[in-house]
């Protein structure tokens, strides 16, 4: 048990330090702003965040980190887009860059009796060596209620090298105050937040997170706790992300 209080300390300075992609639909921005995953017309956003893996609890060395960096821009009023770098899971001593994505969304529904938002995201994500060409194809639902946030996700993905599934994820969540969010998820074989561009932060085909969000200023901060259950693993994963909305006269 010597090895715990390294290990803690340590995980949560690299959730903190390193980038990571977001690419999924648990977002502080979105859920503050009643918003759906459609970003403003001319807004730009850069984002940073890290994700730490423990796949067995008892064995340090095997726990993991992966990370990335992106940038979202809104093209229009239904239309935004984004591009990142990442670095796939790895060992604590062994991050790079090594993946990049492209993501496009468009509003179908927005705001409908101001609480119905519908959109359709499409995903491609490859590693820089080609050997895989990733795809995902879902449509997000979310609904707001005064201060409840529901979310219903289901996704699909394809490509070269990449199986086909059929797959999703989704939540409740409760503003408490102007500048927090707290909520609950569940997923079957589908990221929720904090993903590796469309990959899981866990390993098992099933998995419960806890939500934590907050806005500072121009800055959105969340932190998620995941457990994965089932057949392929029963580990703990955790997440940080740092999204920050530039000022408008870059716009």
């Amino acid at each position: 048990m010597k090895f715990l209080p390294r290990r803690v300390v340590g995980m949560f300075v690299a959730a903190l330090l390193v980038p990571q992609a977001a690419w999924a639909c648990f977002d502080t921005y979105l859920f503050l702003n009643k918003s759906s995953l459609v970003y403003p017309k001319g807004q730009m956003v850069v984002e940073t965040s890290g994700e730490y893996t423990m796949p067995a609890m008892n064995v340090a060395a095997e726990d993991v980190l992966s990370g990335a960096a992106n940038v979202y821009y809104g093209v229009s009023s239904r239309f935004s887009a984004q591009i990142g770098l990442s670095s796939s899971e790895k060992t604590r001593s062994q991050f790079s860059l090594d993946e990049y994505g492209l993501r496009g969304v468009f509003g179908i529904v927005q705001g409908y009796r101001n609480v119905y938002n519908l959109d359709i995201v499409l995903e491609h994500t490859s590693p820089f060596d080609g050997e895989e060409n990733a795809f995902e194809l879902s449509t997000p639902n979310i609904f707001h209620f005064n201060r409840y946030t529901l979310v219903i996700h289901p996704a699909t993905s394809f490509g070269r090298n990449v199986d086909f599934g059929l797959r999703g994820h989704g939540g409740v969540f409760y503003r408490f105050s102007e500048s927090g969010i707290i909520g609950i998820g569940a997923e079957y074989a589908s990221a929720q937040s904090g993903s590796q561009f469309g990959k899981r932060l866990v390993n098992g085909e099933g998995a419960t997170s806890l939500f934590f969000g907050s806005r500072i200023g121009s800055a959105y901060l969340q932190n998620e706790f995941i457990k994965g259950w089932g057949i392929g693993g029963n580990d703990f994963g955790f997440a940080v992300t740092l999204k920050y909305m530039l000022p408008s006269f870059l716009r």
